[in-house]
């Protein structure tokens, strides 16, 4: 007897680079394991900058300098991250703020499936 396999997702609204984001749909930014890594580290770094700046009372301006240099700098984009290739500046993995690669995989055609709406 053959074994019957499920179809890929294509098609659906929520197959995205071979991923599910029915979950993600429903509750955008619930799972936080889910979000950018890099992403989450440079809001973190970018707070903790603003609560040296209040402390310091620095004006906008020279916060923004100094936020521009770091960047810059690459010292917080040049975190290890298994979705980013070191050789190209863009992710290819983010789509929003979410990694892709931490998403289920798509299990194929489901009940969940729902066709693409073409604008």
């Amino acid at each position: 007897m053959s074994k019957i396999s499920r179809l890929p997702g294509i098609g659906c609204k929520f197959y995205i680079q071979g991923k599910c984001i029915y979950e993600e749909f429903l509750n955008p930014g619930l799972e936080i394991r889910w979000r950018c890594s890099v992403l989450l580290f440079m809001e973190k770094e970018y707070d903790k900058l603003l609560r040296q700046a209040e402390a310091f009372k620095l004006d906008e301006k020279v916060v923004s300098g100094i936020w521009d240099e770091r960047v810059a700098d690459q010292r917080l984009i040049s975190m290890a991250c298994a979705g980013r290739d070191a050789s190209y500046p863009e992710c290819s993995a983010l789509h929003g703020d979410i990694c892709m690669l931490a998403l289920p995989e798509c299990d194929g055609v489901c009940s969940k499936y729902s066709p693409e709406e073409n604008d």
